[in-house]
């Protein structure tokens, strides 16, 4: 007879010492599971234990794949005023996209707080600030490694419209509306550079609300496939999920080894734990143009070497 396990609940003390040592490096690694939770891919992890003023700090910083902010806060025990405010703050002062406040327990006051918010984010989608409040437990079977069990009680209604407007919104129309846009002259210089080595090797580019999209022909249902994708204030997007078959369903074998991902690494100043990675605002410089087009023409190469499929759900 097949045997069934006791599943176990325990305080994050038990399972996770300390709340900065332990717990929140191991939330960085987890956001895929935390966006799950909460209905939005949390799957790049931007900065953790960010400086504030006052010399607090936030605990992460996270992105999703328009480019838009999300501040996580997280706490053992039962969330105070402290957490809140500041995730708050630095929320709004960086114009992000939403709050997440993690805690084991959330004050009936804090939800009505939350609830408030989020109405006013959703008559005022521009200036306002969504929170969702998340509670979280230690859970394993038996004598198993202890993993988060995330709940999320109090979410934005409107959220799911806000994302729909989003991603519907018109693209910039021509490649110099987009470096028009772009911060300042240095990266205006840069990414003209990029995109005539990028058009002269035959590969092809799609403009978005705010970035441009480098693309190369590869194994998925368009033909093509995101090698990086630039943005006007000199950042740099790296999909190391795609390139490992996130969205296509094939893995391009030489994009997953592990010396590919340290020369990326080294290039962009990642940590090793970025799945959909995006590096510093200004980046990109001219200096930086021969390094950034080597490593995106091996994107291009390891595409076309990939072996194609016929699969009908493939995307880029």
């Amino acid at each position: 007879m097949t045997s069934m396990g006791t599943l176990v609940f325990g305080r994050l003390t038990e399972a996770w010492r300390g709340e900065a040592t332990d717990f929140t490096p191991l939330l960085v690694e987890r956001l895929d599971q935390l966006g799950s939770a909460i209905g939005v891919d949390l799957a790049a992890a931007g900065q953790s234990e960010v400086k504030t003023t006052g010399g607090r700090r936030i605990d992460i910083v996270a992105q999703v794949e328009d480019g838009t902010e999300f501040v996580i806060e997280n706490q053992y025990g039962r969330a105070d005023h402290d957490h809140l405010t500041r995730g708050l703050a630095y929320a709004v002062a960086r114009r992000a996209r939403g709050l997440v406040v993690i805690a084991e327990q959330h004050r009936d006051e804090f939800r009505a707080l939350a609830e408030y918010l989020n109405d006013l984010a959703a008559k005022d989608s521009e200036r306002g600030i969504s929170v969702w409040l998340v509670e979280v437990k230690a859970v394993r079977i038996g004598e198993s490694p202890w993993a988060p069990l995330f709940t999320t009680v109090v979410e934005p209604n409107e959220f799911v419209m806000a994302v729909i407007e989003t991603e519907t919104k018109t693209n910039l129309t021509s490649l110099t509306e987009f470096l028009t846009a772009c911060d300042t002259p240095e990266i205006r210089e840069t990414v003209t550079e990029v995109v005539k080595e990028w058009d002269a090797a035959g590969h092809k580019r799609r403009l978005g609300p705010n970035h441009l999209v480098l693309e190369a022909r590869g194994p998925s249902k368009r033909g093509l496939r995101t090698v990086v994708t630039l943005y006007t204030d000199g950042r740099v997007f790296v999909p190391f999920l795609s390139y490992a078959g996130w969205n296509s369903g094939i893995a391009v074998e030489p994009l997953t080894t592990v010396e590919f991902r340290r020369r990326a690494d080294a290039l962009f100043g990642f940590n090793g734990s970025e799945q959909q990675a995006r590096t510093a605002p200004g980046w990109l410089e001219p200096d930086r143009v021969p390094q950034l087009m080597t490593f995106c023409f091996e994107i291009a190469e390891a595409y076309s070497d990939a072996p194609a499929s016929t699969s009908p759900t493939m995307s880029d």
